[in-house]
């Protein structure tokens, strides 16, 4: 099972702006970031090693090309 850390917690933009999405990593690598984009999205040095429509299923789909 992937355990992931919040590198960067949820921020307001302010009026008009919007928001900024938390940002994860997995917690036994913190090389890998995970994301919310158009879909959930596993990074690592700058290209992305999965993708999920869900962060579950993203995160299945990371631990089957991690093991």
């Amino acid at each position: 099972m992937i355990r992931l850390t919040k590198a960067k917690s949820t921020k307001w933009n302010g009026n008009g702006m919007g928001t900024a999405n938390a940002e994860w990593v997995v917690a036994d690598d913190p090389t890998i970031a995970i994301r919310n984009l158009s879909q959930w999205c596993a990074i690592r040095d700058g290209e992305v090693i999965a993708t999920g429509s869900t962060r579950a299923r993203l995160l299945s789909h990371l631990a089957r090309k991690l093991h």
